[in-house]
């Protein structure tokens, strides 16, 4: 089965359901709290191996107990931790999620901004033997970058998540096989207006003239958008209502990732991403969230 490579965050969710999404400046009451295995990288280890996927995860955690609970969590999935290092502290997340679903979320790197070059080198083999690299943008810019290199020398596809968004140097974008922004992540990387559907596929079209085989705009309700050298297709979200959408941008990441190891074409790959996203938002927490292939219709 051919190989995923997450290298990326971990973090505890620290989740809080509210009325509403608070303003500037107001006090609210939770209705529930929890506290959940999360980040962005961890997340879409999960995802992929709960579906089926071959995954290894490149990464750090403290030596304290949130630390632990990510590991086991991972393992759990069916995920090779060998090289999550442990140290320091584990990166937490703070997430107010209201009632019709959506969220904010503030992020406390902790571990996370530990992940260095050096841990790249100590894992090379590990990369070398991967045929798919998910990488996102909560550990240090100059280890993407670094990865992004060695992947290039050796061929492999690179599937990247610009989240945080930020925008990034050209050069870097050229190494990425397969760009997955939401909308306001494109906007943050190309200062283009995103605001419909049209703005989107300029400026995704502007970003793939750089050179990336494939870019694939989120868009929540709105569904997706892939571009490929062969495609510009829109594809429509799932209707359900969500309850969070917490980790759904992963889990189509994710999905996306396992489709291709599957032999599906990019389309159905899309399109099998979708299912898993919006089941994905019917469910509270991160990865308690994140459905078995079997529940994939």
């Amino acid at each position: 089965m051919k190989k995923i490579l997450v290298i990326g965050s971990l973090n505890m969710d620290l989740v809080a359901h509210v009325p509403h999404l608070p303003h500037p400046g107001e006090t609210i009451s939770s209705t529930k709290f929890q506290q959940n295995p999360g980040g962005k990288g961890a997340n879409q280890a999960v995802a992929a191996a709960k579906l089926g996927g071959n995954v290894a995860m490149i990464g750090r955690v403290g030596a304290d107990d949130h630390g632990k609970v990510l590991l086991n969590n991972l393992k759990q999935a069916g995920v090779d931790v060998t090289e999550i290092q442990q140290e320091g502290t584990t990166g937490m997340a703070f997430i107010n999620v209201s009632q019709d679903g959506e969220n904010h979320i503030v992020l406390v790197p902790g571990a996370n901004h530990q992940v260095s070059c050096a841990d790249i080198d100590d894992c090379i083999q590990l990369i070398q033997e991967s045929d798919f690299i998910i990488m996102q943008l909560e550990i240090p810019l100059d280890v993407v970058e670094y990865v992004l290199n060695i992947a290039a020398e050796h061929q492999n596809e690179v599937i990247l998540n610009p989240a945080p968004g930020r925008q990034l140097p050209a050069k870097m974008l050229r190494m990425v096989h397969t760009l997955i922004p939401n909308e306001t992540e494109l906007q943050q990387l190309t200062g283009m207006s995103t605001a419909t559907i049209e703005e989107i596929v300029e400026a995704a079209l502007f970003l793939k003239s750089l050179g990336l085989a494939r870019i694939i705009v989120t868009m929540g309700d709105k569904g997706s958008y892939l571009l490929n050298d062969d495609l510009q297709v829109h594809i429509p979200a799932v209707e359900v209502i969500p309850v969070d959408t917490t980790a759904a941008g992963d889990s189509y990441i994710a999905a996306f990732a396992v489709g291709l190891t599957k032999g599906m074409s990019d389309l159905e790959s899309a399109e099998f991403a979708t299912k898993v996203s919006a089941i994905v938002t019917t469910r509270e927490g991160a990865q308690p969230s994140l459905p078995t292939l079997a529940e994939i219709v």
